[in-house]
């Protein structure tokens, strides 16, 4: 950019000066030795020293003499122009897809787009970054299951706010959030969530630390969830969280061991709707989970992962203690980085659930867990994901069941500011006392970034019932969305 600035400045001045009074016709003398010397001190001296620098000093005077040409001499101000302007666009350019865009392990939702990410606030040593969503949808199928399909419209917010710092050492960070949706006719199904949390790292030496954090949430059950169509409710069943969780992270030269504990309150809301009265508090419980990884690092990139997993679920009134259950699990795997076109990480074991009531039958099976990040090209990304756990029911005939998840999900950067989105989705269901049920979803979805602070959100997702005990109707559901985001 420097070297830009001194040559526009010197096409800046008169070329009928420095070509010596050419006249109306023919070409003028050639311009003195003091003249070009004093000119190309001007522009070679920003390099001073190097050979390149010299080499333009040599070649300019052969150079100036062309330019006092006729012709020259009138594109000189275009040709000044054009000097100007091209490094400024290669700087501009280099600015906006720098390395860090390309590097190693980076995805194209995780890329960092310097003119469109949104830059935050820094107050202190802390970063604020806040973002609110507006938007409405279509839903085609309100309480699937039922014989009578019915769809109606809604409007959509979100709202999320978080404070972290950029401590070079330690951390602290505060997060809220609030999201809700208001139908136009059906309001009995409306909803809103929010949550709040708070959590900390206190580093020790090099590579060890320890971390806490305490989280409030209240959500809900929807009315497609298959616990809340065989309980009979027609709405969406809130609940709230507490959850706190400590851990740590002990690193023994290329062994690091990362204990953690967690401890989840959970507390679901009795309704009255019209004469009926929905008791749902019958299935409040405390959960306690410990946990203890080992990671081993063979090379770079490459770890051997082992995790035992114990946890200890207590129901909180004195009727449902026969639920109360004991689950212990363990697993072993890989973390695997192939070029950084492939990133793997999968566990898998055995896992047991034993119940307090002998007239519970126990679940045990196969645990595992894991992911794959493929990396074609650098605008495609595609992961494959991969779960199998031990979930708690809401209903009384079925205390738990056994949930396997997969997601395979292809993110593509149209544009740097076009980002495109397709994901299928399966979840299987597997209830001791009431058979299987198998849901698919299927998602497409694009963001349109306008600047750092505004991007345009659409998608469409289709979920079908692809499996369910006999008796229960299988269905499908159309859901449409549009959203503006503003962020800070």
């Amino acid at each position: 950019m420097i070297w830009a600035d001194s040559v526009k400045k010197y096409f800046a001045v008169s070329m009928r000066e420095r070509c010596h009074g050419r006249t109306e016709v023919g070409i003028a003398p050639m311009p003195s030795k003091n003249t070009l010397r004093n000119d190309m001190g001007d522009i070679a001296a920003v390099r001073p020293g190097t050979e390149k620098g010299a080499a333009r000093a040599r070649r300019l005077p052969a150079a100036l003499s062309l330019l006092c040409l006729p012709g020259f001499l009138a594109l000189a101000p275009a040709g000044a122009a054009l000097l100007a302007l091209a490094p400024a666009g290669a700087a501009a350019q280099t600015a906006t897809i720098g390395p860090e865009a390309t590097a190693r392990g980076v995805t194209v939702m995780t890329r960092p787009r310097p003119d469109y990410d949104p830059a935050g606030v820094r107050l202190g040593g802390f970063r604020i970054d806040s973002a609110l969503e507006l938007g409405m949808g279509y839903d085609d199928n309100l309480q699937p299951g039922r014989e009578n399909e019915k769809g109606d419209a809604f409007f959509t917010e979100a709202l999320s706010v978080s404070a972290n710092s950029f401590w070079t050492r330690h951390a602290l960070g505060l997060t809220a959030s609030q999201s809700t949706r208001q139908h136009i006719r059906e309001s009995s199904l409306n909803w809103n969530d929010y949550a709040v949390g708070v959590n900390g790292r206190y580093d020790i030496g090099r590579a060890s630390s320890v971390f806490g954090s305490y989280n409030y949430q209240r959500s809900h059950l929807d009315v497609d969830n298959f616990d809340v169509q065989e309980s009979g409710f027609s709405r969406p069943v809130p609940y709230d969280q507490h959850i706190f969780e400590v851990g740590g992270v002990a690193a023994f030269n290329r062994l690091a061991l990362k204990p953690s504990a967690e401890y989840r309150i959970i507390r679901y809301e009795d309704r009255t709707s019209g004469d009926q009265r929905e008791i749902n508090s019958g299935n409040d419980y405390n959960s306690l989970q410990g946990e203890l990884e080992a990671d081993y690092t063979v090379v770079e990139g490459r770890h051997l992962l082992a995790l035992v997993r114990v946890q200890d679920i207590a129901y909180d009134r004195s009727e449902q203690r026969g639920r109360d259950s004991f689950t212990w699990e363990a697993q072993a795997g890989f973390q695997y980085d192939l070029t950084g076109l492939w990133q793997a990480r999968l566990t898998a074991g055995y896992r047991e659930r034993d119940y307090d009531d002998p007239t519970l039958k126990n679940l045990s099976g196969l645990a595992f867990e894991g992911q794959l990040i493929m990396v074609p090209s650098q605008l495609t990304t595609v992961t494959l994901a991969v779960q199998r756990t031990i979930e708690e029911s809401i209903r009384a005939s079925n205390v738990s069941y056994t949930r396997t998840l997969g997601r395979v999900t292809v993110d593509h950067e149209l544009l740097r500011n076009v980002i495109l989105t397709g994901e299928l989705r399966a979840e299987h269901r597997d209830y001791p006392e009431r058979g299987k049920v198998t849901d698919g979803i299927a998602l497409v979805g694009a963001q349109y970034l306008i600047n750092r602070n505004m991007a345009v959100l659409a998608s469409y997702q289709h979920t079908e019932r692809l499996e369910a005990p006999d008796g229960v109707r299988e269905y499908g559901i159309n859901q449409f969305q549009v959203r503006l985001r503003f962020s800070l």
